[in-house]
């Protein structure tokens, strides 16, 4: 078991208030990823649990046994850093089972686990060579396999694939999860990257200035926000936004539940517009629409649109989303008049 709990947490750099009375529950056994933008607390509240960056005030609880002032190497947790973090003079097997041999682990025992993590991770005929000789992902796959050895109950990964290249980051990620089933242990994940967060995770916490915008699973978190910000957070391109009223009620819809038409459009919500821009994406094009008063992305397996054309866009009335002004997700009986209210406006504008 390795529940982990923040139960009101708040964290201070000085006079700086990064996180304030935060409140979170990592269940046991999930794959739970940490994202938001440079700054918004995540790699703070990672370091927390693995007691490098303690709490100023609050408890975090492992199986619900407090361990805010538990020293880091008691706490049975490893940590996979972004720069790997490897010992250049040693080779791959030195770096290891290096934890191991200063903790008096015996070399027979030693030398199984090391056997034993080497083949999960594909790094069985790599043992006697040095980190430099190897490549991002076979780096990576060291850093792992250090932090696998010591059969921990938490691993934490602060953006550990972020000085990977783009295919080797995708390949990566599968191994992720891969091992992750495989291991069957709690993971803790930061990114910046949503597109790792909604590949990666059984739970997105989604962050901003140190507070928790919405946490759930990748298709809660993108086809159910509570906020403006998390639904232009997640997505790419991100959910379209267009004003209802002069009150700044807005109605957003995601940019592949557009219907794009020469004319007649099928949907609730129609406007017409000029294709302004056309980016062939393969299986996919992504147009940019505008409508005169405001721009949509409109993501379409119709590739026959060109710029300059003329166009309507039409969107079903279950896919559109309302946000009251302060950018929080309305969803009480107000939405009957705002549909009434669209549905006046029609395709005039």
């Amino acid at each position: 078991m390795a529940k982990i709990e923040f139960r009101n947490v708040c964290k201070y750099f000085g006079d700086t208030k990064v996180i304030e009375n935060l409140n979170l529950t990592i269940e046991d056994g999930k794959f739970t990823v940490l994202v938001g933008a440079s700054g918004c607390g995540k790699t703070t509240l990672l370091r927390m649990i693995a007691g490098i960056g303690p709490a100023t005030s609050g408890q975090i609880l492992l199986d619900g046994e407090d361990i805010t002032d538990v020293p880091p190497g008691k706490r049975g947790i490893a940590m996979v850093f972004q720069n790997y973090a490897l010992y250049p003079t040693m080779t791959v097997r030195q770096n290891i089972e290096f934890g191991l041999k200063n903790n008096g682990v015996p070399k027979a025992e030693r030398e199984r686990l090391v056997a034993e993590v080497s083949e999960i991770v594909g790094l069985a005929n790599l043992l006697d060579r040095k980190p430099s000789t190897l490549s991002g992902g076979q780096r990576q796959r060291v850093a792992l396999a250090r932090a696998m050895v010591k059969k921990p109950k938490v691993f934490l990964m602060d953006e550990p694939l972020s000085n990977l290249d783009a295919k080797l980051r995708a390949q990566m990620r599968v191994e992720l999860i891969e091992l992750h089933k495989r291991l069957k242990t709690t993971f803790v994940y930061v990114t910046h990257d949503q597109v790792e967060a909604m590949s990666m995770a059984d739970k997105i916490v989604l962050m901003d200035n140190g507070v928790i915008q919405q946490e759930g699973t990748p298709e809660e978190i993108y086809n159910d926000p509570n906020n403006v910000f998390t639904a232009q957070f997640i997505g790419t391109p991100p959910m379209n936004m267009l004003l209802v009223d002069k009150s700044g009620t807005l109605v957003g819809f995601r940019p592949e539940k557009v219907s794009l038409a020469y004319e007649n459009a099928e949907g609730f919500l129609k406007r017409k517009g000029t294709i302004s821009t056309r980016e062939m994406l393969g299986s996919e094009t992504l147009y940019r629409v505008d409508l005169g008063d405001a721009y949509v992305m409109v993501k379409s397996f119709n590739d026959k649109f060109r710029p300059d054309e003329k166009v309507e866009i039409a969107v079903c009335e279950e896919d559109l989303c309302f946000f009251d002004p302060d950018g929080v997700r309305i969803r009480d009986s107000r939405i009957d008049g705002l549909l009434q209210r669209l549905a006046t406006a029609g395709g005039d504008k």
